[in-house]
């Protein structure tokens, strides 16, 4: 079916035929030209069908279309990279902000001289009450930071 198909549409386009010459030299390399190149040259006649220009068109789009596709396809990719890049940060940044309520927390448990430097740069020491206040502080941010 696809050949008569393929017959019928190389009998509509227009044909014509071109000669080429084909020379072999003394190494066996093989030249093919418009020109005979030496007396030697093998005249050959090639058949020449005109391009249709239905079918081209076709094609032509055809291609936009999977380049379209293409394009598509590579801009959704990057989007996933950006968004698996950007999920990944915050996940990193999630976890070190956990790390810093853990050891806040681990710190305010342990008890003990617990101290904080005031604007001067001097050593302010906790009260037991400020410790017991950070140490719930400090447990809530771990519970709400590290709940995952």
């Amino acid at each position: 079916m696809h050949s008569f198909a393929l017959l019928l549409m190389t009998a509509a386009l227009p044909a014509s035929s071109d000669d080429i010459y084909r020379t072999v030299d003394p190494q066996g390399h093989v030249t093919y030209s418009d020109k005979p190149l030496t007396s030697a040259s093998k005249k050959i006649s090639v058949d020449v069908i005109a391009a249709n220009p239905q079918e081209a068109a076709r094609l032509a789009k055809e291609q936009a279309l999977i380049n379209a596709d293409v394009t598509q396809q590579a801009k959704l990719a990057a989007q996933q990279a950006s968004e698996q890049q950007k999920q990944a940060s915050q996940d990193a940044a999630q976890r070190r902000k956990c790390e810093a309520a853990r050891a806040r927390y681990a710190m305010f448990a342990a008890g003990g001289r617990i101290y904080r430097v005031d604007e001067q740069g001097n050593r302010v020491f906790y009260s037991d009450e400020e410790i017991d206040a950070q140490r719930i502080t400090s447990k809530a941010a771990l519970a709400s930071l590290c709940s995952q």
